[in-house]
């Protein structure tokens, strides 16, 4: 009876240990792999191998799947050519990572909506704002904050 317990004790104490470093690590790896890969290099295929097939972005007026995310980020790279953005800070909390980011580029093609207008932007945001991580790496959610 005591060695059961103790083994059920020692399961319990593993499974809700705090997050590792090197778990922490790995969530925020992911989550740079989307602005470095795929807006700063425009290599689109990497979001099959760092996405969750059921992502969802959750943002302020509806959620989208991860093609039409996709089809967003690929509009962004058309408007801004020389897109580049910048991780400021990540924190994690859990399977949750936060990406604080800044980025800019020049207008000079047409996407979103936006027509060439040969104009230099900035913006800075946490749109990756609650990405939960999956237990396979692959970021599962995104919301707007």
């Amino acid at each position: 009876m005591k060695r059961a317990l103790l083994l059920l004790l020692l399961g319990v104490v593993a499974f809700s240990s705090p997050l590792s470093a090197e778990t922490a690590d790995k969530r925020k790896a992911v989550a740079r792999r989307v602005f470095e890969e795929i807006f700063n290099q425009g290599r689109f295929e990497v979001a099959d191998e760092i996405y969750a097939k059921d992502f969802v972005n959750h943002g302020l007026t509806r959620e989208i799947g991860l093609k039409e995310d996709q089809d967003a980020a690929r509009g962004w790279r058309s408007a801004f050519p020389d897109l580049r953005m910048k991780v400021d800070k990540m924190l994690v909390d859990g399977e949750f990572v936060t990406v604080l980011w800044s980025g800019g580029g020049t207008n000079t093609g047409e996407g979103n909506g936006l027509r060439l207008r040969a104009r230099s932007s900035r913006a800075a945001g946490s749109p990756y704002g609650a990405s939960r991580a999956e237990r396979s790496g692959r970021s599962g959610a995104s919301s707007i904050s």
